[in-house]
């Protein structure tokens, strides 16, 4: 018998070379979360924000929805959580949009990796690979 689901799905797209954007599906038995964010690659910071709370389990929840765009203005180069909890989080907020767009921003960070790896030389991707991720896994 299965009692609870979770699913959490992250794409990184980018129609030009100055934005990303990042779609973050949150999906578990009480909720179903959508969340738009739109970085600026020069300066690492959110430049757009929009989303939905499309099933949640109690009607004030949907309240919460509206602090998604006090995303607008992050620069994710520092203290990226403590900053996503005060635009979406704690007690006026919702630890799912905070979970979810905690997700986005690792799912960005993991495609500005790809970018940049796929302009290196072998030897400097291999070496970059081994210092950044050395330790980190059984494969590294």
């Amino acid at each position: 018998m299965h009692i609870f689901n979770r699913s959490i799905s992250i794409s990184v797209r980018s129609e030009d070379p100055k934005t990303m954007t990042v779609d973050g599906v949150f999906l578990d038995s009480h909720h179903e979360i959508c969340i738009t964010l739109k970085i600026e690659v020069e300066s690492y910071t959110i430049i757009d924000a929009d989303g939905e709370l499309r099933r949640t389990p109690y009607t004030d929840c949907a309240q919460t929805q509206l602090r998604i765009k006090e995303l607008i203005g992050i620069n994710l180069n520092h203290n990226v959580r403590k900053q996503i909890q005060m635009a979406v989080g704690l007690k006026h907020g919702c630890t799912h949009i905070t979970d979810l767009t905690l997700e986005c921003i690792k799912g960005l960070l993991q495609a500005k990796f790809c970018l940049m790896v796929h302009s290196m030389q072998p030897e400097e991707k291999e070496d970059l690979l081994e210092r950044s991720f050395g330790g980190s896994c059984f494969h590294y």
